[in-house]
């Protein structure tokens, strides 16, 4: 008897430690949040009564939060109220920037369009103008995908530009970016092919898309050519749904994350709103995010043929998380899975025909822009080598 409860109270006295042990490692975890929120207090004051210019609390606490969600990635980050308030808008139809469309050229980067209204068409910059620098740094040495950040709202609210035009007059600017109202899609034809250029993914861009099918059906058009470059992607839906519209009974993409709610396989119905009639995809480097997995998703199903260049590598989701009265979070949230099971972030999307710089650059062929309506005219070998590769297409459908 007297050895059982010696056994007994040795266990109690073992659980009594495990549960102390517990605890104590409960209270060292505890102590380490608590200290490293002391740390960061304390270097705030430190910074405000001793650095050489006088700075706001609220500028090191945002740099503070930038700070841990830089850490992450390069897509998760904090939104200020002014800056939720345009991204909300952008959603809508609207976009925080300047207002212009660019493509690559020999001499930098050239104006492709000039969107009505913006803070570049109020200035007066014109299709055709070269930007040679951005903030004091040459555009040779920039990567696209880092041109169009600092154009768009991911970076700094003004942004000073180097242009040239007619190679004689030379223009330094400063535009401060604001929401500018774009439409979501813009259709030309370029004989019988129909162009779709969705400059972006937001809440009226898979109707759009739609109304434009029906358009370039009534109008027998042989081929469509969607032209994503440059399309930083938006809504992830809006673009799913775009796929969906040509692609019967396939795996669209699949979103995958530790966190099982927003894991899932997405894929199209039954339905081809063109009937397989023949398509093209065009990327560059500025493609990224949602027109990366529209890319994908076409190209990967055999469904249209992707020209140009490789795209971003941001195939990913990001969550916006409201913070009330402090604006938001940005939080990547899954990774896009192409087809077939391709991992799209830091890898991108690679063309069925890669066109090099240097055809790019040495453009021949004269296409009529969005805006041609004006007169103006740019060069497009990209668009030029889809509508041959469609024409052929078709008449070897038609042949067989």
């Amino acid at each position: 008897m007297w050895r059982f409860s010696r056994c007994v109270s040795l266990a109690l006295v073992l659980l009594l430690l495990a549960s102390c042990k517990k605890e104590q490692q409960r209270l060292d975890i505890s102590d380490d949040i608590l200290s490293a929120d002391t740390l960061i207090k304390e270097i705030i004051e430190e910074i405000r009564f001793n650095y050489a210019d006088d700075i706001a609390r609220e500028k090191l606490e945002i740099g503070a939060i930038n700070g841990m969600l830089s850490v992450l990635d390069e897509h998760s980050l904090y939104i200020t109220n002014e800056e939720f308030s345009a991204y909300s808008q952008s959603t809508r139809g609207s976009f925080l920037g300047v207002g212009i469309e660019i493509k690559r050229c020999r001499e930098g980067v050239e104006v492709q369009s000039v969107i009505d209204e913006s803070p570049a068409a109020n200035f007066g910059i014109k299709p055709l103008d070269v930007i040679t620098s951005i903030d004091g740094k040459d555009v040779q040495d920039m990567q696209l995908k880092d041109i169009v950040s600092r154009l768009s709202s991911d970076s700094a609210m003004k942004v000073r530009l180097t242009i040239a035009r007619n190679k004689t007059e030379r223009l330094d600017i400063l535009l401060k970016k604001s929401v500018v109202q774009i439409p979501s899609i813009k259709l030309n034809f370029v004989d019988d092919i129909a162009i779709v250029k969705i400059t972006h993914f937001n809440e009226n861009s898979l109707l759009a898309v739609s109304q434009a099918t029906y358009k370039l059906i009534k109008k027998d058009a042989r081929g469509l050519v969607l032209d994503l470059r440059n399309n930083p992607g938006g809504i992830l839906e809006q673009a799913v749904g775009v796929a969906d519209l040509f692609l019967v009974d396939k795996k669209i993409v699949e979103l995958k994350s530790r966190n099982a709610d927003e894991s899932r396989l997405i894929t199209s119905d039954s339905t081809d709103l063109l009937s397989g009639l023949p398509m093209a995809v065009l990327v560059n480097s500025g493609t990224a995010s949602g027109a990366e997995l529209l890319a994908a998703a076409l190209g990967e199903n055999k469904r249209a043929i992707i020209i140009g260049e490789k795209t971003y590598g941001k195939g990913s989701l990001q969550t916006v998380i409201p913070i009330p009265g402090r604006g938001a979070i940005k939080l990547t949230t899954a990774y896009f899975i192409s087809p077939n099971g391709n991992m799209i972030e830091h890898n991108g999307v690679s063309p069925d025909i890669e066109l090099t710089k240097e055809e790019l650059a040495d453009n021949t062929t004269e296409i009529p822009t969005a805006n041609s309506g004006s007169g103006i005219y740019v060069q497009d070998v990209a668009i030029k080598r889809a509508v041959d590769l469609l024409h052929g297409i078709s008449a070897l459908s038609e042949d067989g």
